[in-house]
C-alpha cells in the first residue's frame, strides 16, 4: 500500500506510507461516502482541509478524497480523517425532475455541483415525477434508485471509483472468491429483525383530480400482520399513475418489503476487493448459507490486515 498526499495549496505531493498509523478503508452502500483514517506520526507535512489523499496498492488505486477532519493530541500526532466525493452529496438543493432516469438525475445532479462522474449506466425505468425540495442530493439519488429497485427489481449502487462518481448494478459486482468455512472468516454475528424496511401493508394514494378525493390502494399480507403485528409503507404516488400501474407498483412493494431483513457481519483477512456494493459468495454451514451475498459495509484495517464486512443476505 502506497499513501500520498498532496497540498490543496502548492499542489506538492508527499509520500506518508511510512508515516501512517491505524489507517482504515471503510465504504458504505447507501447514504455515506468512503472514508480513509489514520494517524499520522510527527512530521514536516503541513496538514490542511481540501488536501487529497490517494491509496494505491501497485497501479490499482483504492482511494482517492479530500481531507475533512484534522485533529492534533498531545503526543504529536495527528489524526486525520478524509472522505471521497460522495460527501459531497451532503448538500441541500431543489430539484423538479419529470420523466427521467435514474442516471439522468444523477447526472444532472453532479453537473451541477461540478462533480466528477465515471461510468453512469442507461437504468431503463423511466421516473413520471420527482419534485425534492431542499433534499440533501444523496438522499435524492437514493429514491430514483429506489423506484427503479421497485419498478424493475433491477439494484443499482452509487459509488467513488477513485475519484469519479459512479453506478454500478449488483449483480454485476460478484467477487471472485468464497468467504466462510475454511475461507478468510475468523468470526461472524447473524441478525434477523423486522424493525427496518420490513413492511406487510403497503397504502398507495393517488390525488384525482375528476373527484376531487384521493384514491386508496391498499395491499396487505394479513397472515404476517397477525404475527408481527401491522407494518406499513405509505406512499403518495404521481396522479398521472393509471390503475393498473399503481397495482403494480404495491403488488411490487409488498413482494419487497413483506419478509424479515436478514444480515450479518464478519471478521475476515482482509482482501481489498471487497467493498460495500460488491457481492461475495458466503459458504457458512452453522447458518445454512451457501449462496452470494451483498455487502452493505465493508471496513478495511490495513495495520492488521483484517476487515470487517456487514452483509445482506438478498
Amino acid at each position: 500500500m502506497q499513501v500520498l498526499y498532496q497540498n490543496p495549496d502548492n499542489g506538492a505531493v508527499h509520500d506518508v506510507t511510512t508515516l501512517l498509523a491505524s489507517p482504515k478503508w471503510k465504504t458504505e452502500r447507501n447514504g455515506a461516502a468512503g472514508s480513509f483514517t489514520f494517524s499520522a506520526l510527527p512530521s514536516a507535512v503541513e496538514w490542511q482541509h481540501g488536501g487529497i489523499v490517494r491509496v494505491m496498492r501497485g497501479t490499482a488505486g483504492i482511494f482517492y478524497g479530500y481531507v475533512f477532519k484534522i485533529k492534533k493530541g498531545s503526543d504529536g500526532m495527528t489524526d486525520i480523517t478524509a472522505y471521497d466525493q460522495l460527501r459531497y452529496l451532503k448538500n441541500k438543493n431543489t430539484y423538479v425532475f419529470t420523466n427521467v432516469t435514474a442516471s439522468r438525475v444523477i447526472k444532472e445532479i453532479c453537473g451541477d455541483f461540478d462533480l466528477k462522474t465515471g461510468n453512469i449506466p442507461d437504468t431503463g425505468y423511466v421516473i413520471p415525477s420527482m419534485v425534492e425540495d431542499g433534499q440533501e442530493l444523496f438522499d435524492i439519488m437514493l429514491k430514483a434508485l429506489d423506484y427503479t429497485l421497485i419498478n424493475t427489481n433491477r439494484m443499482f449502487y452509487l459509488w467513488d471509483d477513485f475519484g469519479k462518481i459512479s453506478v454500478s448494478e449488483v449483480s454485476d459486482g460478484k467477487l471472485g472468491f468464497m468467504l466462510g468455512d475454511g475461507s478468510l472468516a475468523t468470526d461472524y454475528s447473524y441478525e434477523s429483525s423486522i424493525d427496518g424496511d420490513t413492511y406487510n401493508q403497503v397504502k398507495l394514494l393517488r390525488d384525482n383530480e375528476q373527484t376531487g378525493k384521493r384514491d386508496l390502494y391498499l395491499f396487505k399480507d394479513s397472515g404476517n400482520i397477525g404475527r408481527w403485528g401491522l407494518l406499513q409503507y405509505y406512499e403518495n404516488v404521481d396522479e398521472s399513475m393509471n390503475a393498473a400501474q399503481i397495482e403494480e407498483r404495491g403488488s411490487m412493494l409488498l413482494e419487497l418489503y413483506n419478509r424479515p431483513e436478514k444480515t450479518f457481519s464478519v471478521d475476515a483477512i482482509s482482501d481489498l476487493r471487497a467493498r460495500a456494493g460488491k457481492m461475495i459468495f458466503v459458504r457458512m454451514k452453522a447458518l445454512g448459507i451457501n449462496q452470494y451475498c451483498l455487502i452493505e459495509e465493508a471496513e478495511h484495517d490495513f495495520s492488521e490486515r483484517t476487515m470487517k464486512l456487514k452483509l445482506k443476505i438478498v
